[in-house]
């Protein structure tokens, strides 16, 4: 199987497809998360800086501030609501696209109660976090039929600062709250996070590009009938393809992880930090991302086997890729091909979905194996065919070679 996988590597690197997943790759590193926003995401708020007015002397403007406390957070979330049972529609995401909804009466009845929920924790709001408030828009989302505006990490709570001291006063929350973040070790394993969130999306697409016609090339360059005949079983064949094909997609990945976690120190000054950021980047890479980019190799193996056409799986993946992308946050059910965490911070947030996040990696893990099986099994399954349909031709030559010639009685 060693030497198998030896030459399925040599392959690769014929690839003209495996170099354009490269540069894809890098592109999307370089234009998604080694850029000045992500830097100015993860580095030190400038807290000596005068706040300014973005707006005019009438209506001031000095930015936007997210919700700080669990007060902050259950007022926005009730204008919302309030917003949506006035003019009696929502919006909802279908197929990546936010639609307007009319709300039925259940809908109605379940928002309004939803506005209690934030009454009762604005009497006490001391005894409640932000996550308890975010779990009531998580109930409304359920009560909405899924794939609302108020899943988590769909809605933007954030709200204008309109006076000075104001902007003062958030500039020292967001200082206080990245020092915090900072003493609690959050820094690196947000940006690790961040990092992965990007690089999921070419995680999710471009390998099956690669694998979807891995099993076809033998019967595009008519090699089938001498692959077919060797005596090698399903597995070793199928296997050792899989496995040749991961690893050279996911050394790309690792690379990526070791430049992502040197520059981020680099850039942000965290002297001496180097080889800690380096392993947080390659740790998150391994469990957030390679189980997305092996399944897509097992994935459109399976498919080019069971379709015998490698298009189809390539055109299943992108659906399945475009119903992944939304929302950026939360939702990580099992029909999740990647994770999306589109945050550098919510490290509560974070937690509250680790379990989730880690039953859903997992059965990824699980499932690549599974396609793989199922891939070997189709393989063989065509080879036995083809055994069968050489064995009656033979038979049929054989028994037109015994049949006399009926002009040789004459």
């Amino acid at each position: 199987m060693m030497a198998l996988i030896g030459k399925e590597l040599r392959m690769t690197l014929r690839s003209l497809v495996f170099y354009l997943f490269i540069i894809a790759s890098v592109f999307f590193y370089f234009t998604s998360y080694a850029t000045e926003e992500t830097w100015g995401e993860l580095s030190p708020p400038a807290a000596s800086v005068t706040p300014q007015n973005l707006g005019t002397a009438e209506h001031p403007y000095y930015g936007r501030k997210q919700p700080g406390n669990t007060t902050e957070l259950a007022q926005r979330m009730k204008r919302e609501i309030g917003f949506d049972l006035n003019a009696g529609t929502t919006d909802k995401q279908r197929l990546g696209f936010s639609v307007k909804s009319k709300l039925t009466a259940e809908e109605k009845e379940a928002l309004s109660k939803a506005v209690s929920e934030l009454d009762r924790i604005l009497l006490t709001p001391d005894k409640y976090t932000m996550a308890n408030v975010y779990s009531v828009a998580g109930e409304i989302d359920k009560q909405l039929g899924g794939n609302s505006m108020y899943k988590v990490g769909l809605r933007d709570y954030g709200f204008p600062i309109e006076s000075y001291e104001e902007a003062v006063k958030a500039q020292a929350v967001i200082l206080s709250s990245y020092n915090a973040k900072v003493n609690a070790g959050e820094l690196l394993p947000g940006a690790a996070r961040y990092f992965s969130d990007y690089m999921s999306l070419p995680a999710g697409i471009f390998p099956v590009f690669l694998s979807a016609f891995l099993l076809l090339r033998d019967r595009s360059s008519r090699m089938s009938e001498l692959t077919y005949s060797r005596r090698v079983s399903s597995w070793v064949y199928v296997g050792s393809k899989c496995i040749a094909q991961g690893i050279m997609l996911s050394l790309v990945y690792l690379i990526l992880a070791v430049i992502g976690g040197w520059q981020t120190v680099d850039t942000l000054g965290l002297t001496g930090q180097t080889g800690e950021a380096i392993m947080i980047f390659l740790g998150y890479t391994a469990w957030w991302l390679l189980p997305t980019l092996w399944v897509s190799v097992a994935f459109g193996m399976f498919g080019s086997m069971l379709f015998r056409r490698g298009i189809v799986p390539i055109a299943l993946q992108i659906v399945w890729w475009f119903l992944s992308v939304l929302p950026l946050m939360g939702s990580y059910g099992l029909n999740r091909l990647f994770i999306r965490f589109n945050s550098p911070d919510d490290y509560q947030l974070y937690r509250g979905w680790a379990d989730e996040i880690a039953l859903n990696r997992s059965f990824y893990l699980v499932l690549t194996v599974l396609l793989v099986i199922g891939a070997a099994g189709l393989w063989e399954r065509n080879r036995s065919r083809l055994d069968s349909a050489g064995t009656l031709n033979r038979k049929k030559a054989k028994g037109a070679l015994a049949a006399p010639d009926p002009g040789a009685l004459r």
